[in-house]
């Protein structure tokens, strides 16, 4: 079974690159990402009731700088929030502000390991992993994005949650936003539980290996996946939040169990 996916990917991937053949990429530059996360309003069992809210949106850029060896996701500048205009009802308004977040992915190539920098409770941790194995099933269908042809493929985890990427195989170099990398191109487009996150490509533009910094992140304390949700689950609990799952509010890692 795995010998035939390898042999319709390899289809697959000739025949993108033979679209756009003559088409030139370099091997080192930026890509930027819109990140849109949709939450909806939850509350306690024995809360008092509240009126409806609607779900709130955010945006965030993101950028991912690659190399032929590693590639670098980690915030861009600006994060859009549309909230409900709760006290005129006439709607959303949205919040622009600067992001200046901490957060990275960092995908060694070469070695096939990820080191991810968090941020949680302002202390950094970095947590170290293979590259996620996702059992992908291409659809057929293609489409172009920033002018490269991508395949689409799907994935379902053992909650159901649905995950849809588009991933172009000329690209020189293989890899994607977060964790999701792990098909033979590079990933432009995600879609996780029908939008309720997204992740789209806006602009990829080349640049100097040594303008990039494409570097693996050092700060913090070094935890496994397990040790950083067991970690977390604690301080949520001690904080009375003892409903917190892994995975909530769209932080859907794939690969990961929810």
């Amino acid at each position: 079974m795995k010998m035939i996916l390898s042999f319709v990917l390899a289809l697959y991937s000739i025949a993108a690159i033979c679209q756009d053949k003559g088409k030139e990429i370099s091997t080192t530059g930026r890509i930027t990402f819109e990140e849109k996360r949709t939450m909806e309003a939850r509350t306690r069992p024995d809360a008092p009731p509240m009126p409806e809210r609607p779900p709130v949106e955010r945006k965030v850029e993101k950028i991912l700088s690659f190399t032929e060896n590693a590639t670098l996701y980690e915030d861009g500048k600006r994060v859009v929030e549309e909230e409900p205009d709760m006290p005129r009802g006439d709607g959303m308004h949205s919040r622009a502000r600067m992001s200046g977040g901490d957060s990275k992915v960092y995908n060694d190539l070469v070695k096939g390991k990820i080191t991810e920098q968090r941020e949680f409770m302002n202390r950094f941790f970095l947590v170290e992993r293979e590259v996620p194995v996702t059992k992908w099933k291409l659809t057929g269908k293609q489409k172009t994005i920033l002018g490269f042809t991508c395949n689409e493929a799907m994935s379902t985890d053992s909650a159901g949650i649905v995950t849809t990427a588009w991933f172009a195989p000329s690209f020189p170099v293989k890899g994607g936003p977060a964790l999701y990398c792990n098909l033979p191109g590079m990933v432009l487009e995600v879609s996780i539980n029908n939008g309720m996150r997204a992740i789209t490509a806006v602009s990829v533009e080349p640049a100097a290996a040594d303008e990039l910094k494409v570097v693996e992140p050092k700060e913090g304390k070094r935890l496994t996946e397990k040790e950083y949700r067991d970690m977390v689950a604690e301080k949520m609990k001690e904080m009375g939040n003892d409903q917190w799952r892994p995975g909530e509010r769209g932080d859907h890692r794939p690969g990961m169990p929810r």
